[in-house]
């Protein structure tokens, strides 16, 4: 009589536990379908928004045809502080290994091959701002590698958002690909707004140069001007595909890495068909 107690005892504890982790794992399946794709990226996207202090490190650099990564890579590092103030330092991984890791970052300065750019949010826009050690004409050059900008654009475009399957335990892992149209406009806009950049910095050499220059300047500006025309011309035949993977913690709903890849394709000579791939890895961490 006594055994039979124990093995109903036992039972009864086993089909507990059966029926604990059955709610469980129910309870995990009701969490995601609570929320669409969609929701959980505008959701992580807000909540980046809102926070006082964030700091990221990336990396970024072009592969080609080939699939073997060319030698134009840098690496980036951001500090977000006071909600609306972002330090970026860029350089190249040998320039960032001299230095230390987050040295730069942490104390505002850069060493020799590390720049560094401040921004400001006004108005939902990262306005970069010039300061006296930084060369003029890297002005505006980062705000393409702004991850929290970047974010928030894509945040606006026509795009089609799916989960991935195979997250690491905690974590969403969305998949974000805009719409053709919408990646290939929102290229060149970055792009041309680089190209803008240059063009004041040819002004401002004109007045820094005495008039025998003044052929040289005008050299310059063509170039500018043939430059922004090739450029436009080249994307206006060309193909833009931009896949992002935004993996979120699930627990706070927040970015914790970015990856994408922006494949360039188009026509070149005897109709061969010439593909570039911008490669970018980001990381966030110190929320506050």
């Amino acid at each position: 009589m006594h055994w039979r107690k124990q093995w109903v005892m036992r039972g009864c504890v086993f089909l507990i536990i059966c029926v604990f982790l059955i709610i469980c794992v129910l309870s995990g399946c009701v969490l995601d379908r609570q929320y669409t794709p969609e929701q959980i990226f505008r959701r992580a996207v807000a909540g980046m928004a809102g926070r006082e202090r964030i700091t990221f490190s990336g990396q970024t650099g072009i592969r080609t045809d080939d699939g073997l990564p060319t030698a134009k890579q840098f690496e980036y590092r951001g500090k977000l502080r006071n909600h609306d103030e972002l330090i970026m330092h860029w350089g190249s991984t040998e320039a960032f290994r001299k230095q230390g890791d987050y040295v730069a970052l942490k104390e505002d300065k850069s060493e020799p091959g590390v720049t560094h750019e401040r921004f400001l949010r006004q108005n939902g826009k990262w306005i970069a701002l010039t300061s006296g050690d930084t060369s003029m004409v890297q002005n505006g050059m980062l705000n393409r590698f702004n991850p929290i900008q970047e974010l928030e654009e894509l945040n606006t475009l026509n795009k089609s958002i799916r989960m991935e399957k195979g997250a690491a335990r905690g974590t969403w892992v969305v998949r974000i690909e805009p719409e053709p149209a919408s990646a290939k406009r929102w290229l060149k806009e970055r792009l041309m707004e680089e190209m803008n950049t240059l063009n004041p910095q040819i002004r401002i050499l004109k007045t820094q140069h005495t008039e025998t220059n003044q052929e040289l300047q005008q050299k310059l500006s063509q170039v500018w001007k043939q430059s922004c025309e090739d450029m436009n011309n080249q994307l206006e035949h060309s193909n833009v595909r931009t896949v992002y993977h935004l993996t979120i913690d699930r627990q706070t709903g927040l970015p914790l890495k970015l990856s994408s890849e922006c494949r360039i394709s188009r026509q070149v000579a005897n109709e061969e068909q010439h593909q570039e791939a911008l490669i970018t890895r980001v990381v966030f961490e110190d929320y506050k």
